[in-house]
């Protein structure tokens, strides 16, 4: 069984209100920002498009426009 990330009864928690908000994860590298998401979209039906900055130069932001 893979360790459950703290955040994630707080995430799924706000990923089923009744509001429904872009939700945008942001932190420091390898602080366990993909596997919290993971963990959340295998427990939930949520509608999603997921995006990873990994391999993306930090001065070009293009790309958030082009997603």
């Amino acid at each position: 069984m893979a360790f459950e990330r703290t955040m994630l009864q707080e995430i799924m928690k706000r990923s089923e209100e009744s509001r429904k908000f872009i939700q945008v994860l942001v932190g420091p590298r390898q602080v366990g920002k993909t596997t919290l998401i993971k963990q959340l979209l295998s427990k939930t039906d949520v509608p999603h498009y997921f995006v990873t900055a990994d391999d993306l130069y930090a001065a070009d932001t293009t790309w958030i426009r082009r997603e």
